[in-house]
This record gives C-alpha cells, sequence and structure tokens, in this order.
C-alpha cells in the first residue's frame, strides 16, 4: 500500500513539473512576444495659452505600445528663441504605463518675451524601460498657439478741445484731450505725441514733443495736453493734425497707430501771396527752321505774404513745329512779398512748322501758406517761316498704316504671329508707286545708353517688302509672319513702318508710322514633389515643407501660399511677396483636420504675372480622418490595462494552487482508511509485489 501511495504521489508529482514546465514556456514566449511600450500624446496637440499668468496645460499620454512601460520620465523642449518657458509639473516623472494605458501630465508656461500670432512647437521627450529593463526613448510634438491674438487693441480720442476754438494766423492755442483705451488689451509703456506738423503750418510750441503713460488699462483713459501755434501766412480753413500713439500690449508686441484731429484756422482777409506776369519781351522779327528765339518776362508777387514752391511751365501749342531748346520747366523756392525774378525760355521752329505764327503758353503755379493756389496762363507768339513745306504741301501723296492686327492679341515671347496691316494713300488724286516698306525696332535697354537688336523677326522672308503702286485713295493689304525673340522683356513695343514711294513725276517721298505690338513673357513656377499622410487623426497637426522656384523668366508678384479645406490652420494665407527670376523659396506650415472622414485639402501658390493676370499652381490631397482614440471610462480602462503575462501567471498560479489541493485531500483520505489484519497486509504486498514484478517483466 505505501508503495501504491508512494508510485501515485510521484505521478502526481511528474504531472505538476509538466504543467509547470509548460507554463514557463508560455511565460518565456509572451515576455518575449508582447512588443515594446510606446509613449505618446494623446487627444488634442494645440492648447491656448495667455499672456501675463502662468498657464497650465493638462495633456494625457498613452502608452501604444504591446508591453508595460516602466521608470517612465518626460522632458519638453522647445526653441530657444521661443519667448516663453515650460516645465513639467512634478519634475517629469511618470511611473509605470501598462499596455494601453494612460496617464495625465501637466505643462507649466510663462511668457518671457514678445509673441507672435503663431503656434509655437513644444517637443515632449519620453524615456523608459520595459520588464526586462531594455531602455526605449520617443518623443511627440504639442503646439502652444497664443490666445487674444483675435482681438484687436483699440483707442479713441474724447474731450477734444481747443482753446481758443479758432487759431489766426501767427496764434497759438492749446490742444488738450483724453484717450480712452476702448480695446480688449491693456496698453502698456504708452507715447503720446502729435504728427503731421509742419512749420508753414500747423506746429509746436514749446514744451515737450511727446507725453509718456506707463499703462491705460483696458476700459481706462489718460489726459494729454499740446500747445499749438499757426504759421503767419496761413490761409483760413481746416487742418490734421494726428494724434499718434506707440504702446506695447499684453504680448510685448509693438503697436503704432494714428487719429486725425482738425485744427480750425480762421486767417485774415488779403494775407496772402499774388504772383502776375509783367514786362513780357516777345520776339520780334520772322525765324527760319532751327533759329533760336527767346521769351523773357518779369514774375511779381504783388501778395501780402511769401509765394513758395512756384514753377513756371513753358510749351508751344502746336509741340511739334515749335520745341524748347532750353529746360521747359523752370522753378522758384520762394518770392517775397514785392519781390520780382525775371524768367526766359528758349525755343526753334522744327522742319515740320509751316510759315505761320505759333502761340507758347506759360502756366505758373505756386503756394501760399501751404495752401495750393489756382494757377494761371499766359501766352506769347513768335513768327516762323518755312519755305519748303509751303511748296505744294498739301498736294503731297501720303502713306499710312490705316489699320493693324495682331494675332493674337498679345503675343508670347519666343512665339511666332501674324501682323495684319492695311496700307493706304490718303491722297484723293495722286498715286504713288515704286513703294518699299521695311520694319524697324531700336530697343532703349536700361541703361538709356545702348540699343539691342530687334524684338521682332520676319519668318521666311526678309525685312523689306515691295509694292509696284497704290492709287489715289487706294489701299493694299498685307500679313506680315513674325518672331519674337524669347528674352524680350514683357512690355508694349512700339515696332515702326518705314515707306519709301515716289509720286507719279517721280519725285521721292517718305514716311513713318508707329504700331503698337504688346508683348508677354512666358512665366513658370517649379514646386518640388510633396506628400501629405493618407491616414490621420482628428486635431492631430501635419506639418507640409516644399520649395519652390521661378523658372521663367520675369519677376512674379504678389506671390502668396493659401490652405484651403476644412482644417484649422495658424495662417492659412502667407503672402511671400515679390519673386525675382531665377530665385526660390521654402515654405512650410502646419495644419489640423477638424472633422472625420475623406477631407479634400488644397495647396494653392496664386501669383500675378506682368500684366496683372492672376496664376494659380495647385496641390490637391484627400484626408482620411480618424476619430480621436480617447478613453470613456478610466477606471475600466486601467483593468483593461494589465499585461498579458501576468495574466498567465494568475491562471497558472491557481492550476498549481487547485493541483496542490487535490494531493492534500487524497492523501488525508488515504491516512484515515482503517487497518487490516497482518496477513491482509501481507497478501496486499505480495499481490503488490506479484503485480510489481509482473510489470517490470513486461517493461
Amino acid at each position: 500500500m505505501a508503495k501504491r501511495l508512494f508510485q501515485k504521489v510521484l505521478a502526481v508529482g511528474m504531472i505538476l513539473s509538466l504543467i509547470l514546465g509548460q507554463t514557463a514556456m508560455v511565460l518565456a514566449d509572451d515576455i518575449s512576444d508582447s512588443g515594446s511600450p510606446r509613449i505618446v500624446v494623446s487627444g488634442d496637440t494645440v492648447t491656448e495659452i495667455v499672456a501675463g499668468q502662468e498657464n497650465r496645460i493638462t495633456l494625457q499620454v498613452k502608452n501604444k505600445g504591446g508591453a508595460t512601460a516602466q521608470t517612465v520620465y518626460v522632458s519638453p523642449q522647445k526653441s530657444g528663441s521661443d519667448p516663453f518657458s515650460v516645465s513639467v509639473q512634478g519634475g517629469g516623472s511618470i511611473g509605470s504605463m501598462g499596455a494601453n494605458g494612460y496617464k495625465s501630465i501637466t505643462l507649466i508656461v510663462n511668457i518671457t518675451g514678445e509673441v507672435k500670432e503663431a503656434s509655437y512647437p513644444v517637443t515632449l521627450n519620453f524615456t523608459y524601460t520595459n520588464i526586462n529593463d531594455s531602455s526605449f526613448s520617443s518623443s511627440d510634438t504639442v503646439y502652444l498657439k497664443m490666445k487674444g491674438f483675435d482681438k484687436d487693441p483699440s483707442y479713441k480720442l474724447d474731450s477734444m478741445k481747443l482753446s481758443p476754438e479758432s487759431m489766426s494766423p501767427g496764434s497759438s492755442a492749446n490742444l488738450t484731450g483724453k484717450i480712452l483705451n476702448d480695446g480688449e488689451r491693456d496698453m502698456l509703456d504708452v507715447d503720446v505725441s502729435l504728427s503731421n506738423l509742419e512749420t508753414e503750418k500747423i506746429s509746436l510750441s514749446g514744451g515737450f514733443s511727446s507725453k509718456h503713460y506707463s499703462s491705460i488699462p483696458k476700459g481706462g483713459s489718460i489726459d494729454f495736453a499740446f500747445s499749438l501755434v499757426a504759421s503767419a501766412d496761413m490761409a483760413a480753413g481746416n487742418y490734421p493734425v494726428n494724434i499718434k500713439l506707440k504702446f506695447k500690449d499684453e504680448f510685448g508686441k509693438s503697436v503704432e497707430k494714428e487719429l486725425p484731429y482738425y485744427v480750425n484756422v480762421g486767417g485774415v482777409a488779403g494775407q496772402k501771396s499774388q504772383l502776375e506776369i509783367r514786362n513780357m519781351k516777345e520776339p520780334s522779327g520772322v525765324y527760319g527752321v532751327n533759329q533760336n528765339f527767346t521769351i523773357a518776362f518779369d514774375l511779381y508777387n504783388s501778395g501780402k505774404v511769401a509765394a513758395k514752391s512756384i514753377t513756371v511751365t513753358a510749351e508751344a501749342l502746336d509741340t511739334s513745329a515749335v520745341v524748347p531748346k532750353s529746360a521747359s520747366v523752370k522753378t522758384i523756392s520762394e518770392l517775397a512779398p514785392g519781390a520780382t525774378t525775371t524768367v526766359s525760355f528758349t525755343f526753334a521752329g522744327t522742319a515740320a512748322s509751316k510759315s505761320q505764327n505759333y502761340a507758347i503758353q506759360f502756366t505758373t503755379e505756386y503756394t501760399s501758406g501751404g495752401t495750393a493756389v489756382s494757377s494761371f496762363k499766359q501766352f506769347a507768339g513768335v513768327n516762323v517761316n518755312n519755305p519748303d513745306s509751303d511748296d505744294d504741301n498739301e498736294s503731297k501723296p501720303k502713306l499710312i498704316v490705316s489699320r493693324y492686327e495682331c494675332d493674337p492679341l498679345i503675343v508670347m515671347a519666343g512665339q511666332e504671329f501674324n501682323l495684319n496691316t492695311e496700307i493706304l494713300n490718303t491722297h484723293a488724286e495722286k498715286g504713288v508707286k515704286n513703294i518699299k516698306m521695311y520694319l524697324t525696332l531700336a530697343e532703349e535697354t536700361s541703361s538709356d545708353s545702348q540699343k539691342s537688336g530687334n524684338v521682332f523677326t520676319p519668318v521666311n522672308s526678309s525685312n523689306t517688302f515691295y509694292f509696284d503702286q497704290i492709287g489715289p485713295k487706294g489701299s493694299v493689304e498685307k500679313q506680315l509672319r513674325l518672331y519674337v525673340v524669347p528674352d524680350a522683356q514683357p512690355k508694349t513695343y512700339t515696332l515702326t513702318v518705314n515707306f519709301e514711294y515716289e509720286d507719279a513725276s517721280g519725285k521721292e517721298f517718305t514716311a513713318k508710322e508707329l504700331l503698337g505690338i504688346n508683348v508677354k513673357q512666358v512665366t513658370a513656377l517649379q514646386v518640388d514633389d510633396f506628400a501629405i499622410p493618407d491616414m490621420v487623426e482628428m486635431y492631430s497637426p501635419i506639418t507640409v515643407s516644399f520649395g519652390y522656384y521661378n523658372t521663367g523668366k520675369v519677376t512674379l508678384n504678389n506671390v502668396m501660399v493659401k490652405v484651403e479645406g476644412d482644417v484649422e490652420c495658424q495662417n492659412k494665407n502667407t503672402y511671400i511677396g515679390n519673386m525675382e527670376s531665377g530665385a526660390g523659396e521654402y515654405f512650410e506650415t502646419s495644419f489640423t483636420p477638424i472633422s472625420s472622414g475623406e477631407v479634400p485639402v488644397s495647396i494653392v501658390i496664386s501669383y500675378e504675372d506682368t500684366s496683372g493676370e492672376v496664376m494659380e499652381e495647385t496641390r490637391d490631397f484627400i484626408l482620411n480622418v480618424m476619430e480621436p482614440m480617447m478613453p470613456e471610462d478610466m477606471d475600466d480602462m486601467e483593468n483593461d490595462a494589465q499585461p498579458l503575462d501576468m495574466k498567465k501567471i494568475i491562471i497558472s498560479v491557481a492550476i498549481l494552487a487547485l493541483f496542490a489541493m487535490g494531493l492534500f485531500v487524497f492523501i488525508k483520505r488515504q491516512k484515515q482508511e482503517p487497518n487490516h489484519s497482518f496477513a491482509e497486509n501481507t497478501d496486499d504486498i505480495n499481490d503488490d509485489d506479484d503485480d510489481d514484478d509482473r510489470e517490470d517483466m513486461s517493461l
């Protein structure tokens, strides 16, 4: 019996050993296959902060890995130039986090400098170990958005008063008033001054030019006073004086604004300047072509105050017949009351003039006390003699380009176009013959000192064209195929059409016609390839960056980058400015999807070409946005976060406990059985031995 009991105990032990061995293997497999811990920020990563106070930001962090993270530590990192400090409450130690477990951390943020209307990134660096003491690290980024930029500082003038109410020229007055802060922010480090002041109008009279105040709280006000003086020769009227404020807002941002206030100057009758032209000396006799003649006169101020900023402009009414040989504009800074100055101009007749009298016009403009006075005009005459123009001048046959058309209307540089022309003989009786037509274009360079080659080149033909004859009032049509050189600058070019021809008697004539050709240069904007993730989580920021280049030959004006779509972006519209040919820029922005599902997003780069036409380069994307994964019940979540290997350990221990309990009960029952007789025991033992022998033989 004892031997049988021993064998049963041994069998149970072997079974327990097998179970423990299998459990150990399972646990070893679970530990090796459970994965690695991974700590990330869960939920919204964009948080608003307020200047002037300590900001406490609570964030949730999650272990998205498949294993327990132990001794978790978080340290925040920001750019050294960012105007704030950031730390973690409690020093950054989080403790342990089971797989899929959550914990909260609190960031402490204080503004330390001038902030901008932007979202500032803060990187959270995590370090931790698993249950095998292997080290891990991860990082995630949150964004701090300044709150209050949507509330602009604002103020208004109140209780404004000028004593006396109206100033006289040469007198002084006191300007007093209040500045009321009716905005949503405090105004700090405030300077109040007057601008738009001029010595010949309204100016300050002694005292300080500006007033300083430490602050104007929201809803509060400050008083100010300035002493003003009016110029002695001012005309009556209302003159603007600007109340200028310079201050800082709560974010440390400098702000400068101005509001106008009008000061009334009554004026005194008769105190103004009055200019007159006296002693006009017109040229006597007759002047031939290219023969200079001079016109002079006295400019006299018959008023009571000085005339300032005087300009006298001389111009022939027929500018093709008479041209200036001296400067056509004379300026005089000031002419005192009763003073006189002499002004003279030189002209000459041209080959286009006829034998007749030509009028010269003189226009005088000036100011009196800073107020513009209506200009006045005066005329003089000169006799010009041109015998050549008198010989049968009216009967000369003339060729003109009566009509022309570009196809296309605006031609592109580096391309061909058609120029359709109609040439008309304007004479009603005389025809022309032996007609030669050729095109010329000499483009002025930027230095105006050199000439470049022709911008337009005939295609499959020479630059000269021939016609036999054109009858009286007759016309011919000519289509030209022209090519524009690739590097032509975008603008309207003047193409000269030259004619050489003869009348019926063989007399030679020449003529020129000017045609305007509008040339446009091809614009080209190259954008680097870039991509954004197809699958994202709602409220998680996405960063986009790319380079773009002006590969065309002209400047791109008013370049702007826009983010379009149902996303939150700090600057949806970013103005770049002008890009010269060959210039390159780099753009980077972040945006956050604020709705789930398929969200279309477009990155649009727009610009204007030289003609003002708006062009766009667009990149379209479809974001698949998932709902954010947030815990509904933190208690259930912590229970669910127990590691899988711990559960298996508990199950294995329970199985061992059950086997141990069964063994204990079995042994106890064996001890409680009644004693048998010695013979029975002997027989039992013999039987047992016989059984053992049989078992041994079988083995």
